[in-house]
């Protein structure tokens, strides 16, 4: 077949894929840092023994900061206000990356805050978690890749772009 016969008129590739693939992974990375926020209200287990309130917040972010600084080279006084306020962080940024507003920042914030989660999971004992972590920065990484085709964003509603 002769490159004259071939039609270029579209592209081998659909953008709608795209853009359901960057609105898939961004979704992923806002519910990883949302339900990773929450977790940090909740005691117990189960449906009858679950509770969620701010005195559960305050008695698990000095859990985490004794069992950081007695696990890592961080000082207390370092380690109590990362755990005093990662839970809100991971809310705010969870939201923010859900909303899809200024999109590239939001996920890049989102992979920082990942990082500081897993920093903070790998000065705690039982580490397993730190794997996870790094995988959702790879997502994270992947929805920042992909924010090009922020179809399904308040970028694309707020800041679209008028044609010539």
């Amino acid at each position: 077949m002769s490159a004259e016969n071939q039609d270029t008129s579209t592209p081998c590739c659909s953008s709608w894929g795209f853009a359901f693939a960057h609105l898939l992974s961004r979704l992923w990375v806002a519910e990883r840092l949302i339900m990773a926020g929450v977790d940090k209200f909740r005691k117990g287990n189960g449906w009858d023994h679950t509770t969620f309130n701010m005195d559960n917040y305050h008695e698990k972010s000095a859990q985490i900061a004794s069992l950081m600084s007695s696990n890592s080279f961080l000082p207390e006084y370092l380690c109590t206000p990362f755990a005093n306020y990662i839970g809100y962080v991971l809310l705010a940024v969870g939201a923010w990356v859900a909303i899809g507003l200024f999109t590239e920042f939001s996920l890049f914030l989102a992979g920082v805050v990942l990082l500081a989660l897993g920093f903070g999971l790998s000065a705690l004992p039982d580490d397993t978690e730190v794997v996870m972590i790094g995988i959702s920065v790879l997502i994270t990484a992947a929805a920042l890749m992909s924010a090009k085709a922020k179809t399904f964003s308040l970028d694309a509603l707020f800041f679209r772009r008028k044609s010539a």
